[in-house]
């Protein structure tokens, strides 16, 4: 078992059914689809579903004693993540996603404090003793932590979302320390395998993986040439909410037990693909789930 300490940001979303984007102004809508309250966020999503694939996850994050927090740290409980890493906030993050019936979705969230929030370093320490992988999210009070999981020679990956590329100054310090790093291709001011490149020439990172969308993935591994890997989703496409998570999770999952990442990357896009099947971002697939799935693609996706 892989232990995995996940230090971000743990939410509480409501997901709204729209007809469409732009969405219409009406005083009253009844939906078609259900309204779902689930607990999500970034880093609620990796940690849950790397617990889903068998992974051992140490949460280190903050939620509020508050209607949001209770529901959250239930939650976790219940999965076996609610543990000392999980600390107390004035308030709880939430979000809300509009979701279409393509899919596509608009999230709004709500960061409460977390931004400004300070983790203490020692009590991370403590949670990287034995760990194989810290996944550090893009979350203000989680750029302390990076240097803490370099001194504790704790490999580092970290996905920059909808980043701009390495002009993007914020996320300078995480790609400085990360050693596998992921982004969505969304906001790229460059071309994917052109931002992966930067990326392996300028850090410590050996692994670049930059989400693709509908098109899969693009994978970069350091000394080869990129390739894409083709999306699949083996049940349609019902919500993208957390597409990205689920990539990001199955990828860490396969590459902590094989070393591989062109096996990893084939369990992050049915990860993916699973996880764009369902409404909102309750289910997680296990390892046996992703491997009949895998079994039904003999010379992987695409």
């Amino acid at each position: 078992m892989a232990a995995v300490v996940v230090a971000g940001v743990v939410n509480v979303q409501q997901t709204i059914p729209v007809e469409g984007f732009p969405v219409h102004y009406s005083p009253v809508r009844y939906a078609h689809s259900p309204l779902r309250l689930d607990v999500a966020g970034v880093d609620g999503n990796v940690a849950r579903g790397l617990a889903a694939l068998g992974d051992e996850v140490r949460l280190a994050t903050f939620l509020a004693d508050d209607d949001a927090g209770r529901l959250a740290r239930d939650t976790l409980a219940r999965e076996g993540l609610a543990g000392l890493g999980v600390l107390r906030a004035d308030a709880t993050a939430q979000s809300a996603v509009l979701v279409d019936p393509d899919g596509r979705r608009q999230i709004t969230t709500d960061l409460k404090g977390l931004p400004t929030a300070r983790y203490p370093a020692p009590l991370f320490r403590r949670l990287l003793d034995g760990a194989h992988l810290a996944s550090i999210s893009t979350i203000g009070f989680a750029r302390d932590l990076l240097p803490v999981a370099t001194a504790a020679d704790v490999p580092i990956a970290v996905d920059l979302q909808a980043t701009t590329g390495l002009d993007d100054t914020y996320a300078a310090d995480w790609v400085a320390h990360a050693s596998i790093v992921f982004c969505s291709a969304e906001n790229l001011t460059v071309a994917p395998a052109d931002f992966a490149g930067q990326v392996l020439a300028g850090g410590r990172a050996r692994i670049v993986v930059v989400g693709l969308g509908a098109r899969g993935c693009l994978l970069a591994v350091a000394g080869r040439a990129p390739r894409i890997v083709a999306a699949r989703a083996p049940f349609g496409v019902v919500d993208t909410t957390g597409a990205g998570d689920a990539l990001f999770a199955g990828f860490l999952h396969t590459w902590l037990r094989t070393g591989d990442p062109d096996q990893a990357v084939v369990t992050a896009v049915l990860a993916a693909g699973w996880a764009v099947g369902f409404p909102g971002t309750g289910r997680y697939p296990t390892s046996a789930e992703l491997d009949t799935l895998a079994a039904d693609v003999p010379h992987g996706p695409g």
